[in-house]
């Protein structure tokens, strides 16, 4: 890490920080510290931090919060839902982690970009760490404005093998009434391989570059937990007794012929997807979506209908949330529940 006179930094082996006021040599700084001591300290034990600031209104004080980045948030849009009452009534947050190649032209030899994304109309409060055994090794820290992405941390490609389990804890809150949203405690592994296969990064709306996004605040369930073995043996025989049948079935007499029906089952778009993470699936099936329905607008079709399947909500959110963004003149609706039942979407494009 490069410094240089003026920084802020954190002692990596003691309790405080200071600021740089010189350099003794290539290796060693002097650092004035709290106490008001110049003291020599190895810059291989320096962390550069960056100061900002929560200002309450009400309290007229400045809360000082440190984050570990190296530029300042960056802005995407702001928002307001304001119900009648006057309080807040968003109680949607999505907050996402980035890994962001440096070189957009060899990413998979390229170093990496670490970012928080705060996709949300609340400010929170965040503490990232790796697991090392049994402790914690804190990454960053800090707030972040709402709808606004923070540069996190850089990490080389040598370095992947160093990080397996991150921890993430958040807390949501924001100016005036507001509903409480329900602290963020997760771990997620870190899969260093993933990194390493170029199909990992996609197309998104926060960078210009293709980039790896995962969603901190989407909800993991594991079903094991859940599903007893009494439960197992029970759809198994159910599985047995039942005939197969055709999920979507519609009538011709009466058909709109100018509907065309997309299905976004994964079985339905590859032969083979065992080997597929859910964030892989995903991706295939959101890139279906796009592809069918820029065909559509071209062809002048004037209604599409996607089947998404109920499933965890998690491609019926992605697929809402694309056409928010993209085509906001587009309108939309849940298709017909009896030829449907609750797993498709129709989009209108006439």
């Amino acid at each position: 890490m490069n410094f240089k006179k003026g920084d802020k930094v954190k002692f990596l082996n003691d309790v405080g920080e200071g600021v740089i006021v010189r350099f003794q040599d290539k290796n060693i700084a002097i650092v004035h510290n709290n106490d008001g001591f110049e003291i020599p300290v190895l810059m291989s034990e320096l962390l550069k931090i960056e100061e900002q600031y929560i200002f309450d209104d009400e309290q007229n004080a400045n809360v000082n919060v440190e984050s570990h980045s190296s530029q300042p948030p960056e802005e995407i849009t702001e928002t307001e839902d304001i119900g009648e009452d006057g309080l807040n009534t968003d109680r949607n947050a999505s907050i996402f982690l980035a890994v962001v190649p440096e070189n957009k032209d060899n990413i998979l030899n390229s170093d990496l970009k670490i970012f928080l994304i705060n996709d949300s109309n609340f400010r929170i409060l965040y503490s990232i760490s790796r697991s090392e055994g049994e402790f914690q090794s804190l990454m960053a820290y800090g707030n972040l404005e709402d709808n606004t992405k923070i540069q996190l941390a850089d990490i080389k490609r040598d370095e992947l093998n160093d990080f397996e389990e991150i921890n993430f804890q958040i807390i949501f809150f924001r100016k005036g009434n507001y509903y409480l949203l329900n602290p963020v405690n997760r771990t997620w592994n870190f899969k260093p391989t993933r990194f390493y296969k170029e199909k990992s990064f996609t197309e998104n709306d926060f960078f210009h570059e293709k980039a790896f996004i995962y969603e901190i605040t989407k909800e993991e369930i594991n079903l094991a937990d859940h599903i007893s073995d009494d439960d197992i043996e029970k759809a198994k025989k159910e599985k047995e007794r039942k005939e197969p049948k055709k999920v979507y079935q519609r009538s011709k007499k009466g058909r709109d012929e100018e509907i065309e029906e997309i299905d976004l089952h994964i079985q339905e778009l590859i032969d083979d997807y065992s080997n597929l993470s859910n964030a892989e699936i995903l991706d295939i099936q959101m890139s279906r979506f796009t592809t069918a329905l820029e065909g559509a607008i071209l062809a002048g079709t004037r209604r599409i209908v996607f089947i998404h399947g109920v499933g965890n909500g998690r491609l019926k959110h992605e697929i809402l949330k694309t056409l928010n963004r993209k085509y906001p003149k587009l309108r939309y609706q849940d298709a017909s529940f009896k030829e449907y039942g609750y797993g498709a979407t129709l989009v209108m494009l006439k």
